[in-house]
Protein backbone atom coordinates (compact mmCIF):
# COMPACT_ATOMS: atom_id res chain seq x y z
CA UNK A 1 0.00 0.00 0.00
CA UNK A 2 0.92 3.76 -0.03
CA UNK A 3 0.29 6.82 1.72
CA UNK A 4 -2.08 9.73 -0.10
CA UNK A 5 -1.94 12.90 0.31
CA UNK A 6 1.82 13.01 0.97
CA UNK A 7 3.35 15.45 3.14
CA UNK A 8 4.46 18.78 0.74
CA UNK A 9 7.34 18.86 2.67
CA UNK A 10 8.35 15.15 1.38
CA UNK A 11 7.50 16.02 -2.09
CA UNK A 12 9.60 19.13 -1.68
CA UNK A 13 12.56 16.51 0.06
CA UNK A 14 12.71 14.66 -3.43
CA UNK A 15 12.55 17.22 -5.85
CA UNK A 16 15.33 19.04 -4.12
CA UNK A 17 17.01 15.56 -4.11
CA UNK A 18 19.53 14.76 -6.68
CA UNK A 19 18.82 12.08 -9.39
CA UNK A 20 20.73 8.91 -6.95
CA UNK A 21 19.80 10.86 -3.91
CA UNK A 22 17.13 8.61 -2.58
CA UNK A 23 17.00 5.86 -0.25
CA UNK A 24 14.14 3.17 0.10
CA UNK A 25 14.65 0.82 3.27
CA UNK A 26 12.42 -2.16 3.28
CA UNK A 27 10.89 -1.58 0.21
CA UNK A 28 8.34 -4.70 0.02
CA UNK A 29 6.31 -5.16 -3.10
CA UNK A 30 7.33 -1.84 -4.40
CA UNK A 31 3.89 0.14 -3.91
CA UNK A 32 5.57 3.05 -2.49
CA UNK A 33 8.78 2.32 -4.96
CA UNK A 34 6.11 3.20 -7.69
CA UNK A 35 4.80 7.01 -5.60
CA UNK A 36 8.43 7.59 -5.96
CA UNK A 37 8.72 6.81 -9.05
CA UNK A 38 5.81 8.90 -10.57
CA UNK A 39 7.63 12.21 -8.34
CA UNK A 40 10.26 11.48 -10.70
CA UNK A 41 12.89 9.83 -8.47
CA UNK A 42 14.63 6.30 -9.10
CA UNK A 43 15.37 5.09 -5.31
CA UNK A 44 17.79 2.55 -4.37
CA UNK A 45 15.66 0.59 -2.49
CA UNK A 46 16.77 -1.99 -0.13
CA UNK A 47 14.50 -4.78 1.22
CA UNK A 48 15.88 -8.84 2.56
CA UNK A 49 13.04 -10.22 0.71
CA UNK A 50 12.68 -10.91 -3.10
CA UNK A 51 8.69 -9.91 -3.75
CA UNK A 52 7.05 -10.89 -7.02
CA UNK A 53 5.62 -8.61 -9.76
CA UNK A 54 8.84 -6.89 -10.64
CA UNK A 55 9.33 -5.70 -7.51
CA UNK A 56 12.44 -6.97 -6.40
CA UNK A 57 14.50 -4.70 -4.59
CA UNK A 58 18.09 -3.18 -5.96
CA UNK A 59 19.56 -4.28 -2.57
CA UNK A 60 19.05 -7.47 -0.82
CA UNK A 61 20.02 -6.66 2.85
CA UNK A 62 18.53 -6.25 6.19
CA UNK A 63 16.88 -2.30 6.75
CA UNK A 64 18.98 -2.29 10.07
CA UNK A 65 21.95 -3.55 8.76
CA UNK A 66 22.08 -2.47 4.82
CA UNK A 67 25.11 -2.50 3.18
CA UNK A 68 25.91 0.76 1.94
CA UNK A 69 28.53 3.16 2.79
CA UNK A 70 27.53 6.38 1.61
CA UNK A 71 25.00 9.14 2.49
CA UNK A 72 21.85 10.06 0.96
CA UNK A 73 19.70 12.98 0.31
CA UNK A 74 15.94 11.42 1.45
CA UNK A 75 15.92 8.23 3.36
CA UNK A 76 11.91 6.44 3.40
CA UNK A 77 11.28 4.04 5.34
CA UNK A 78 7.52 3.50 4.82
CA UNK A 79 5.24 0.51 6.91
CA UNK A 80 8.88 -0.59 7.97
CA UNK A 81 8.81 0.70 11.35
CA UNK A 82 6.37 -1.85 12.81
CA UNK A 83 7.96 -4.75 11.18
CA UNK A 84 11.28 -3.96 13.26
CA UNK A 85 9.59 -1.78 16.42
CA UNK A 86 10.28 -4.79 19.09
CA UNK A 87 13.63 -5.57 18.10
CA UNK A 88 14.95 -1.90 18.05
CA UNK A 89 18.09 -0.71 20.29
CA UNK A 90 17.26 1.75 23.02
CA UNK A 91 19.49 4.33 21.02
CA UNK A 92 16.89 3.73 17.93
CA UNK A 93 17.65 2.61 14.36
CA UNK A 94 20.78 4.70 14.23
CA UNK A 95 21.81 3.30 11.76
CA UNK A 96 18.87 5.00 9.61
CA UNK A 97 20.34 8.69 10.75
CA UNK A 98 24.07 7.45 9.81
CA UNK A 99 22.81 6.94 6.40
CA UNK A 100 21.31 10.44 5.82
CA UNK A 101 23.77 14.01 4.08
CA UNK A 102 24.29 16.94 6.14
CA UNK A 103 20.98 18.55 4.43
CA UNK A 104 18.89 15.69 3.47
CA UNK A 105 16.00 13.96 6.00
CA UNK A 106 14.84 10.94 6.69
CA UNK A 107 11.32 10.08 6.37
CA UNK A 108 9.15 7.63 8.51
CA UNK A 109 5.32 7.37 7.32
CA UNK A 110 3.04 3.82 9.48
CA UNK A 111 -0.34 3.21 9.06
CA UNK A 112 -2.40 4.27 12.78
CA UNK A 113 -6.12 3.86 11.51
CA UNK A 114 -8.81 5.01 13.80
CA UNK A 115 -12.41 3.54 15.22
CA UNK A 116 -14.37 5.58 13.17
CA UNK A 117 -15.19 5.59 10.52
CA UNK A 118 -16.27 2.11 10.54
CA UNK A 119 -14.50 1.63 7.28
CA UNK A 120 -11.14 2.14 8.82
CA UNK A 121 -12.07 0.36 11.61
CA UNK A 122 -12.25 -2.78 9.86
CA UNK A 123 -8.63 -1.95 8.39
CA UNK A 124 -7.36 -1.53 11.85
CA UNK A 125 -9.38 -4.75 13.22
CA UNK A 126 -7.48 -6.68 10.13
CA UNK A 127 -3.99 -5.06 10.61
CA UNK A 128 -4.59 -6.75 14.18
CA UNK A 129 -6.12 -9.91 13.26
CA UNK A 130 -3.42 -10.47 10.90
CA UNK A 131 -0.41 -9.25 13.59
CA UNK A 132 -2.12 -11.55 16.39
CA UNK A 133 -1.79 -14.47 14.23
CA UNK A 134 1.85 -14.02 12.36
CA UNK A 135 0.72 -13.84 8.82
CA UNK A 136 3.08 -12.51 6.49
CA UNK A 137 5.20 -11.91 9.09
CA UNK A 138 2.87 -8.64 10.19
CA UNK A 139 3.64 -6.97 13.68
CA UNK A 140 1.38 -4.90 15.76
CA UNK A 141 0.74 -1.35 14.44
CA UNK A 142 3.16 1.71 16.03
CA UNK A 143 0.83 4.79 17.16
CA UNK A 144 2.14 8.03 16.56
CA UNK A 145 1.68 8.59 20.26
CA UNK A 146 4.32 5.28 20.89
CA UNK A 147 6.55 6.47 18.59
CA UNK A 148 6.99 9.85 20.36
CA UNK A 149 7.66 8.33 23.87
CA UNK A 150 10.03 6.27 22.65
CA UNK A 151 11.91 8.73 20.16
CA UNK A 152 12.91 11.00 23.24
CA UNK A 153 15.14 8.51 24.22
CA UNK A 154 16.82 7.95 21.31
CA UNK A 155 19.06 11.11 21.65
CA UNK A 156 19.26 11.99 18.41
CA UNK A 157 20.91 15.27 17.22
CA UNK A 158 18.60 17.60 15.16
CA UNK A 159 15.31 18.21 14.30
CA UNK A 160 11.95 16.00 14.18
CA UNK A 161 9.22 16.70 13.10
CA UNK A 162 5.58 15.33 12.81
CA UNK A 163 2.20 14.59 11.73
CA UNK A 164 -1.47 12.65 11.43
CA UNK A 165 -3.45 12.74 7.29
CA UNK A 166 -6.18 10.86 6.40
CA UNK A 167 -5.02 8.18 4.19
CA UNK A 168 -6.54 8.73 1.06
CA UNK A 169 -5.14 5.92 -1.19
CA UNK A 170 -7.89 3.75 -2.37
CA UNK A 171 -8.32 -0.18 -0.77
CA UNK A 172 -9.16 -3.28 -2.93
CA UNK A 173 -11.66 -4.69 -0.55
CA UNK A 174 -13.06 -6.73 -3.07
CA UNK A 175 -9.43 -8.49 -3.34
CA UNK A 176 -8.67 -8.37 0.74
CA UNK A 177 -12.73 -10.28 1.16
CA UNK A 178 -11.66 -12.83 -1.10
CA UNK A 179 -8.13 -13.21 0.02
CA UNK A 180 -9.53 -14.06 3.36
CA UNK A 181 -12.15 -16.17 1.87
CA UNK A 182 -9.50 -18.21 0.62
CA UNK A 183 -8.56 -19.47 4.27
CA UNK A 184 -12.20 -20.83 4.36
CA UNK A 185 -12.77 -19.67 8.27
CA UNK A 186 -15.28 -21.33 10.01
CA UNK A 187 -18.55 -19.04 9.96
CA UNK A 188 -19.20 -17.99 13.59
CA UNK A 189 -14.98 -17.17 13.89
CA UNK A 190 -13.61 -13.69 14.32
CA UNK A 191 -12.24 -13.69 10.89
CA UNK A 192 -15.62 -14.66 9.19
CA UNK A 193 -17.68 -12.00 11.23
CA UNK A 194 -14.79 -9.07 9.81
CA UNK A 195 -15.15 -9.92 5.95
CA UNK A 196 -19.27 -9.52 6.75
CA UNK A 197 -18.26 -5.98 8.31
CA UNK A 198 -15.79 -5.60 5.61
CA UNK A 199 -19.17 -6.44 3.25
CA UNK A 200 -21.07 -4.14 5.07
CA UNK A 201 -19.06 -1.19 5.51
CA UNK A 202 -16.33 -1.04 3.27
CA UNK A 203 -12.61 -1.03 3.76
CA UNK A 204 -10.35 2.15 4.03
CA UNK A 205 -6.92 2.94 5.56
CA UNK A 206 -8.14 6.02 7.20
CA UNK A 207 -5.15 7.88 8.80
CA UNK A 208 -1.37 7.66 8.68
CA UNK A 209 1.46 9.52 10.80
CA UNK A 210 4.52 10.76 9.46
CA UNK A 211 7.96 11.52 10.99
CA UNK A 212 10.73 13.63 9.72
CA UNK A 213 14.22 13.72 10.66
CA UNK A 214 17.30 15.82 9.28
CA UNK A 215 20.47 16.76 11.13
CA UNK A 216 19.94 20.32 12.37
CA UNK A 217 18.44 21.90 15.67
CA UNK A 218 15.82 19.71 17.62
CA UNK A 219 11.67 19.22 17.45
CA UNK A 220 9.02 16.76 18.01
Amino acid sequence: MSFSPLPATFIDDLRRSSAAGVLELGSGDGSFTAVIRELGREPLTVDRSCWPAGSRPRIRGDALAPPLRRRFDVVVAANLLRQLWRDLPAAGPGVWRDLVDRDGSLWIFEDEPLASPRAARNYRDLQAMLAQAGATGRRELVPLAEFRRRRRVWAWNGEWTCGQAVNEWEVAAAGVIAWLASGDPEPATEMACLMQRIQRDGLSYGCYWWARWRPEAAGC
